[in-house]
């Protein structure tokens, strides 16, 4: 067994990221944490590097193989990506909530630019392709090349989300009336994206007194809670303020609510 000592996950993706800043067909474009935000043809994909640090774990003698593992790996996403027909793929298509700040990124790179629409609280909904290690945007160029709308786009990606949501069954429910929270972490990367899904979440409004509320202060976290007992209401918007400010993936530590089928921002009174 090697002395070498095992490398965390932020050295292993910075590692990594050496690594594929030397091959031809992949640009690094960021490291974010223990992931990597990769450029791979027309596509920029983040890639949750998990997977492959399970394996240097299991192998650490055995590093460069799974450098060339994750390479060959994206390689073979890439060329699934290629595809010219939209209704090859829709069924992969998923709506993702992020900082609107990414649009800023994407243009000082110049990038293309990525489909979006604009939602609350500073933030948009951008559309992906999920692969089984990684998420890869849309662009303006993939529509054109699928001869598809936004509207289009718009929907396949939320009734893909809905029914991936139904599927699943996996939220955590405890307590009751004023005590109960209902949360989603399933981290399948779209945990706090559910919150597109209104229908889905009024379910519970009739479960709890007061106003019902909704935090999302990543993107692997979503809660639904009440404003009936202020104590409780006040402990739990604090702990989304500073997950908001601590966690991966952060999103906002803005609260939000559902009036009339209608996700809406929430407002301390």
């Amino acid at each position: 067994m090697s002395d070498t000592p095992l490398l965390e996950p932020e050295a292993f993706a910075e590692t990594m990221a050496t690594y594929l800043q030397d091959q031809e067909e992949v640009d690094v474009v960021a490291r974010e944490g223990a992931s990597l935000r990769l450029r791979v043809g027309e596509s920029t994909i983040v890639v949750a590097l998990d997977n492959f640090y399970r394996m240097y774990v299991e192998h650490p003698q055995h590093l460069a193989v799974v450098a060339e593992t994750l390479l060959r790996a994206l390689l073979v996403h890439h060329n699934a990506r290629s595809i010219t027909s939209f209704a090859e793929l829709r069924e992969r298509v998923y709506p993702m909530l992020k900082p609107i700040s990414l649009l800023a990124r994407v243009r000082e790179r110049n990038l293309p630019m990525i489909v979006y629409r604009p939602f609350l609280a500073d933030l948009i909904i951008a559309y992906v392709i999920d692969e089984p290690t990684s998420v890869a945007y849309i662009n303006e160029n993939h529509l054109e090349r699928w001869q598809i709308t936004e509207h289009e786009l718009h929907a396949q990606a939320l009734e893909n989300l809905r029914r991936r949501t139904e599927d699943l069954g996996s939220y955590t429910l405890s307590g009751t009336g004023a005590q109960r929270l209902v949360i989603f972490q399933t981290r399948d990367g779209f945990d706090a994206s559910r919150l597109l899904l209104p229908a889905l979440l009024e379910r519970w409004q009739g479960d709890m007194p007061g106003r019902l509320v909704i935090g999302i202060p990543n993107r692997d976290f979503l809660i639904i809670f009440s404003d009936a007992d202020a104590a409780i209401f006040a402990s739990i918007a604090h702990q989304i303020q500073r997950d908001a400010a601590e966690r991966p993936y952060a999103l906002t530590d803005q609260l939000f609510t559902l009036e009339h089928g209608q996700v809406r921002e929430y407002v301390w009174e």
